[in-house]
């Protein structure tokens, strides 16, 4: 039990790694929500002329395939080396049904950016030695079909072919058209056909659906305002994910930045679980309780200059 996170971000990526695979056992599955792609872009790319030599404010999406995912495939490397079995990006979901027909465009043009596996040969060699597998998931020949784009699904499948040998870890990328309980029910559907009216089990189930074996989602680490778009089904079926938000957007996340979510996950909330109160929890209790009674985890503010969302202060601690 380390003390305090200055401790435990001293420890090396194997030493954590340990740590990981003891504590969360069949339950190492993370939710990783990237996402802030294109604010990021725009904080990092405002400097640009156009051909009229203004400042550009608009988002050149040509260039910004190039760059928009690459930040993702090294966090996968990085969160892999601390101990993290399976991570899920659900890429696409129903909800950016409602962003029309013109978001469609730019979100393929977004993923174009994942064959920096097949044009990065460093990176791909990362894969490789970790043992990386990467599985495409859900409705994405039809979203690619929808977006005219063969060549992109080539790519997808070429990476699945490449890494299919991998069994150290594996990537989930999703794309989710229908509404989950759409999906939930005709992936049920089909399978119990499948195995000749028998009633499939859960495992049955996730390997189905997946193509492989998929411990429980135990966190989620989304931006920005709190909400778990895109959820995958099946592996988050119990609800109890603990939940993180960066502040900023994910292309500024740091190794640092994990940490202190592992640290948190293995070693602070855990030990809120313990029922067993001294009368000095419970007074503390009472106190921290009382100070915050109308605070909301969660409530926040648009800042007028720059039309973005913040979230408040929210938590009065109490000097004990």
């Amino acid at each position: 039990m380390f003390c305090s996170f200055e401790e435990f971000n001293k420890l090396s990526e194997k030493e954590i790694f340990e740590i990981v695979r003891t504590v969360l056992e069949d339950k190492n599955t993370l939710i990783y929500a990237y996402d802030g792609t294109r604010r990021s872009f725009l904080i990092e790319n405002t400097n640009l002329k156009n051909e009229n030599n203004q400042i550009e404010t608009t988002i050149n999406y040509d260039e910004y395939s190039k760059i928009a995912i690459k930040k993702l495939l090294y966090d996968l490397v990085m969160m892999f080396k601390h101990g993290i079995k399976t991570i899920c990006y659900p890429m696409w979901f129903c909800t950016l049904e409602d962003r029309g027909p013109a978001y469609l465009p730019k979100f393929i043009k977004y993923l174009e950016g994942l064959s920096e596996l097949l044009d990065n040969q460093s990176l791909f060699d990362k894969y490789q030695e970790l043992g990386i597998r990467v599985i495409f998931y859900g409705e994405y020949k039809l979203l690619l079909e929808r977006g005219n784009a063969p060549e992109l699904l080539l790519k997808f499948e070429k990476i699945m072919e490449l890494t299919k040998n991998n069994s150290n870890h594996i990537v989930l990328l999703g794309t989710n058209i229908e509404p989950p309980t759409e999906t939930f029910i005709n992936n049920t559907i089909s399978l119990y056909k499948a195995k000749g009216n028998i009633k499939p089990t859960m495992n049955d189930l996730i390997k189905h659906y997946y193509g492989v074996q998929v411990d429980q989602a135990s966190f989620y680490l989304g931006f920005d305002r709190f909400s778990t778009d895109g959820r995958p089904i099946l592996i988050s079926d119990k609800g109890n994910e603990d939940l993180y938000y960066t502040i900023s957007p994910h292309k500024f996340i740091t190794q640092t930045t994990f940490r202190k979510v592992l640290f948190d996950k293995l070693f602070g909330r855990p030990m809120s679980n313990i029922k067993d109160y001294e009368l000095k929890n419970v007074e503390l209790m009472k106190l921290f309780y009382s100070e915050n009674k109308d605070m909301i985890m969660g409530l926040g503010n648009v800042n007028p200059n720059g039309n973005y969302w913040y979230p408040g202060p929210q938590v009065n601690v109490p000097k004990h």
